[in-house]
């Protein structure tokens, strides 16, 4: 993730109550500004979005939501916040296998490394996030942060379109809860696992199966919880 301008955090006033008394307080708070992306055909979308590397959170969203099959987007910045996207015909690329297994180690380890990367997740309790895990490397190779949960997706979908990265060969590893618009957003981005550090939905449970991708959730601390496996990409140790 690349470092963010440090105008994009406000100290904004307020009153605190805590520990049974009032005081004035200074807290930090991340800026969402609104972003329009026009489609093909004219159709106006409005995105709300924290105001960093906005081409690729655009790319990935006209990519993963709005992109007709066999074809690919193409985005233009026309202002600093205003985009326009095409959609050109394509060749599919060609399904990867699964690169290597999973452990139980990995993955608890690797929940605590997401958490420990940086940005501004800690220090304003705003933020989403989400990374890119390659699990033959053992490395994150990217991550971003931003106030929407579908957000986060997104800007990863935009930066790995560009890399000509398919994200079938990575794990998604996320703080949101899994939900079914989620996997959703997840499946259609073309991931084999997805690993939630908070709750899994029923419907988050029926949409992974449907698309064959592995899903944790409650990745945390010393435990997770594998809710569908379909392609065994979890080792017992």
């Amino acid at each position: 993730m690349n470092t963010s301008d440090p105008d994009d955090l406000a100290q904004i006033p307020c009153e605190q109550f805590k520990d049974g008394a009032w005081r004035a307080f200074d807290d930090t708070t991340a800026a969402e500004v609104p972003i329009t992306l026009t489609l093909d055909g004219g159709k106006e979308i409005r995105l709300w979005a924290f105001p960093h590397d906005l081409s690729n959170l655009v790319l990935g969203h006209a990519l993963t939501d709005h992109c007709p099959p066999n074809h690919a987007p193409s985005v233009k910045e026309l202002t600093p916040r205003t985009f326009a996207a095409r959609f050109v015909p394509t060749n599919p690329p060609n399904p990867a296998p699964w690169p290597a297994p999973l452990a139980a180690s990995d993955i608890l380890q690797n929940s605590t490394r997401f958490m420990e990367l940086p940005g501004h997740f800690k220090s304003t309790g705003c933020f989403h996030r989400a990374a890119l895990y390659d699990p033959a490397a053992r490395i994150f190779i990217h991550h971003t942060e931003d106030i929407g949960r579908h957000n986060c997706l997104d800007r990863l979908a935009g930066w790995a379109f560009n890399q000509r990265l398919a994200l079938c060969a990575f794990a998604l590893f996320v703080t949101a809860r899994a939900t079914a618009s989620l996997v959703t957003k997840a499946a259609r981005s073309g991931y084999g696992v997805m690993v939630s550090r908070s709750a899994v939905t029923t419907g988050a449970v029926a949409l992974a199966r449907a698309a064959g991708m592995t899903l944790i959730g409650f990745s945390r601390e010393n435990r997770f919880s594998v809710f569908t496996d379909p392609h065994a990409r979890i080792i017992h140790e």
